[in-house]
């Protein structure tokens, strides 16, 4: 047989007791092992008890943690000097408080604002090539680039030879497609074909250039251009894609938005059109607000804005298309320089681009935000800002232009409970959930009397893992002592009552009643225990230290009577976050952490730890005893298997004397024994 659950060490893999004796021994031991073993049954079941015992302890550690985290957000002293500011007219400017920066309540009357506005510097239109100008390199210099035989993809037309698929585009115009290919064919061949083709519908049609910009007109149609069916970028060459069309009942007409040509930005600088610069661009570096920027002669314009804005220089590049030009814009509002070149540049981009004023580049200096506000006499006080961001309009406010008036508006500030409210909601949350898992843990069992006359025992059902410990059942004495007590000490609150914030004033607790003949009753009815026995939750009258729901309205007319009151009530020297937060410093050992400082003094040992150590004190006494239960139990079996097995030698030690002297005899000793 095997022996896998056999009591003792000195038990063999695979043995067979009894095989000589005729007893089995093992059954025998482990009987008597059993009996010796009983005790630790109890003690097994107290070590399972103080187990889930420090289990609980540390879960109702960390909620009580998470009330010294609430009680941070109440520390906060911009939770008592918040103020809300709303704007009657948010189209201009919105308002909101600043923060750290104390408001004054009431209602204020802006009677013009004006937004900021940033440099800029604007290169040139003269930087690049017209269409009208004599190529001065590649196989077709020395001709005008607008007329034959110059191909519109040789031309200063700032047009890439991939135009459409394979150079050959289409362009709609009164819902005509008209083809084109900018490798063979100029501008005025272009133009012409379209004229011809818009003509067969419209006979006074007309596409035509005159000094480098694109016209087309109709005295008798209105005009349509473009479809999503085009190929190219045709009207995006011509800088017809965004220039107004201009139709009337009988007429239309719509004109480029500027020259055709100029800077080609897509075109490296070493192109043979030189990109479309006049000045052809030299590789090196420049400088832009003491930035330098490189370049060589293989990029391209875009290549450049891109390598400016990601250079930091305080400037944002980018290239108006509709005008041809480059333009700078300064990251930041107000009269800010921009400082375009220093000695030293090796390159001549800021030149060639028409950015620096020698070069025809425009500067327009920014201007500041400004802000005018009704005074208390009826005249008006003007507020100015590099940003339109203004804070020094209205004490504590920030305004936050998004458009210019001269039509007054006003801005209500008033003072504001919101957040505080809200973290005074979050402490209640996380108080009485701390609160309510102590209570449950300390709960004490229900006991339900047998029925009268049903011969049963009574049972105990319910209770908590930490019933009968008077240490956690304290820890709830002293919050609700604190909480329900006087706080603020000299202020005009001396409790959380006063200000909406008050404890229960009832509780729910299991009970047993004897309903006679083994009915049932009770709606709260939650089990029966025996016949004519309910247990059921009962409410009764009193606190179990929870607090009940913030009253808001209370609160808040309570803060906005006396705001320095429910100030020193909550976060005061002696207010709800100094006492209750040093108080939950010793139960945790972890600190509270306030705005002003950490409450408390952490200790050695904290209360809660102190309990988990004497469970776990008595967690390893009682594991020692278990041990030595044990151990004596196997020492029995070993010393009885010992002597079993003694026994059973000596037995089968006897019978094989016996069979020998029968043997010498000449008897036959049969299995009894006898002769």
């Amino acid at each position: 047989m095997s022996t896998s659950s056999v009591p003792g060490t000195n038990v063999p893999p695979i043995s067979f007791p009894g095989i000589v004796s005729g007893i089995d021994y093992n059954a025998i031991i482990n009987q008597l092992t059993s009996l010796s073993l009983a005790p630790t049954h109890a003690l097994n079941a107290s070590i399972a008890t103080l187990n889930n015992a420090n289990t609980e302890l540390i879960k109702i550690n960390n909620l009580l943690i998470s009330v010294q985290h609430s009680l941070q957000a109440l520390s906060d002293p911009n939770a008592y000097s918040a103020f809300d500011a709303t704007s009657s007219n948010t189209a201009v400017a919105t308002a909101s408080a600043t923060p750290g920066t104390p408001a004054i309540p009431g209602v204020y009357t802006i009677t013009k604002t004006q937004t900021a506005t940033a440099t800029s510097v604007v290169g040139s239109a003269a930087a690049g090539h017209g269409i009208t100008d004599v190529l001065t390199s590649g196989p077709y210099a020395g001709d005008h680039s607008d007329q034959n035989p110059v191909p519109l993809a040789d031309s200063y037309a700032s047009v890439t030879p991939s135009n459409g698929s394979g150079a050959l585009g289409q362009v709609t115009v009164d819902g005509l497609t008209i083809s084109y290919n900018v490798n063979t064919q100029s501008l005025d061949q272009i133009l012409t074909n379209i004229t011809t083709a818009v003509k067969t519908v419209d006979p006074k049609f007309s596409a035509t250039l005159a000094g480098g910009v694109v016209q087309f007109t109709s005295i008798d149609a209105p005009i349509s251009i473009g479809s999503s069916s085009d190929q190219g970028n045709l009207l995006d060459v011509l800088k017809l894609s965004s220039a107004q069309v201009n139709n009337t009942a009988g007429s239309g007409s719509i004109v480029g938005t500027g020259n055709v040509g100029g800077i080609n930005p897509n075109a490296s600088f070493d192109t043979t059109t030189s990109a479309g610069y006049v000045t052809p661009v030299t590789g090196g570096f420049f400088t832009i607000n003491g930035i330098k920027i490189d370049l060589s002669t293989g990029d391209n314009t875009n290549d450049v804005i891109n390598r400016i804005n990601a250079a930091g220089a305080g400037v944002i590049a980018s290239f108006d298309a509709a005008s041809g030009q480059v333009v700078l814009t300064a990251t930041q509002t107000g009269a800010q320089s921009i400082v375009v070149g220093a000695a030293g540049d090796t390159s001549n981009f800021l030149t060639a681009a028409g950015l620096k004023a020698a070069a025809g580049g425009t500067t327009t200096i920014g201007t500041q935000a400004e802000v005018d506000v009704q005074t208390a006499g009826g005249g008006t006080q003007k507020f100015f800002s590099n940003s339109n961001s203004v804070t020094n309009a209205i004490p504590g406010i920030t305004l936050t232009l998004q458009g210019s008036t001269t039509t007054p508006f006003t801005v209500t500030v008033s003072q504001s409970t919101s957040g505080l409210t809200t973290a005074l909601q979050n402490f209640v949350t996380a108080y009485n959930a701390a609160v309510s898992e102590i209570n449950s843990a300390t709960a004490a069992p229900v006991v339900v009397p047998a029925a009268p006359g049903s011969g049963g025992q009574s049972q105990s059902l319910g209770g908590g893992v930490l019933f009968g410990n008077t240490d956690a059942q304290t820890v709830v004495q002293q919050l609700t002592q604190i909480v329900s007590g006087f706080l603020g000490a000299g202020s005009a609150y001396n409790s959380l009552s006063q200000v909406g914030l008050k404890v229960s004033d009832s509780f729910s607790q299991l009970t047993a009643t004897n309903n006679g003949e083994g009915n049932t009753s009770g709606a709260n009815s939650s089990n029966t225990s025996q016949t004519g026995q309910t247990v059921q939750t009962t409410n009764l009258q009193g606190t179990d230290g929870t607090l009940q729901p913030l009253d808001v309205n209370a609160f808040v007319a309570a803060f906005n009577s006396n705001q320095a009151g429910v100030t020193a009530l909550l976060n005061g020297a002696n207010g709800l976050t100094n006492v209750l937060g040093s108080y939950l410093t010793n139960v945790t050992g972890s600190p509270t952490l306030l705005d002003s400082g950490p409450a408390g003094i952490v200790p050695t040992v904290s209360v809660i730890q102190n309990y988990e150590n004497s469970n776990t004190d008595a967690l390893q006494s009682l594991q020692q005893r278990v041990a030595e239960i044990t151990d004596s139990a196997n020492l029995q079996a070993n010393n009885l298997r010992s002597q079993f097995v003694a026994s059973e030698t000596l037995i089968a030690q006897l019978q094989s004397e016996q069979q020998q002297l029968a043997a010498a005899l000449g008897f036959t000793i049969s299995s009894t024994g006898k002769a």
